[in-house]
């Protein structure tokens, strides 16, 4: 039965959202993880739900099903770790799980990272490229005028046409 909560609570945990996984993971892996280095200190077998910080935690999916998972019983307004050697195997179960599932969020992280940084860079080369071609358009233009018999075109006018007068470039002077 606790294995069964304890995967269901880490299932439901790795829907949180980044922020709400991060701060959870915080405060959870330090909870279990101090249960698993002093097993037999109590203080760290008691969590006071009244408490803002464990209150907090527990609103976040999945982790009250965790705890329970993890051997946690609820006692009036406490989560307690009974005495034995099975909540601590099924505590520090928890604790490996909840490290693996940290570490393949942030292999997710990272490779959408680095996912992002391809198409950035992808997209900085397309830039580059249009440039260039500017650049270089821009310097036939320029080769363009110094040739003898060059005058002006219209943009945007196919074939283009002569300027010859300011109503050529829509300033016909009348105001406006």
């Amino acid at each position: 039965m606790t294995e069964i909560k304890r995967k269901v609570g880490l299932d439901m945990l790795a829907d949180a959202r980044l922020g709400e996984y991060d701060s959870a993971y915080g405060l959870l892996s330090k909870i279990l993880g101090n249960i698993v280095q002093n097993p037999d200190e109590p203080k760290y077998k008691r969590l006071r739900t009244s408490n803002a910080k464990i209150n907090a935690l527990l609103q976040t999916r999945g982790v009250r099903a965790l705890l329970i998972g993890c051997g946690f019983v609820e006692e009036g307004d406490a989560l307690v770790l009974p005495e034995g050697a099975e909540a601590i195997e099924a505590t520090n179960a928890g604790l490996a799980g909840l490290l693996a599932q940290h570490e393949q969020r942030e292999a997710a992280e990272a490779q959408r990272k680095m996912s992002d940084m391809e198409e950035r860079k992808a997209k900085m080369g397309e830039q580059d490229e249009a440039r260039k071609n500017m650049k270089l358009s821009i310097s036939d233009d320029a080769a363009a005028r110094k040739e003898p018999g060059w005058t002006a075109k219209a943009a945007g006018v196919k074939g283009g046409r002569d300027i010859v007068t300011a109503s050529d470039i829509g300033a016909s002077g009348k105001g406006g």
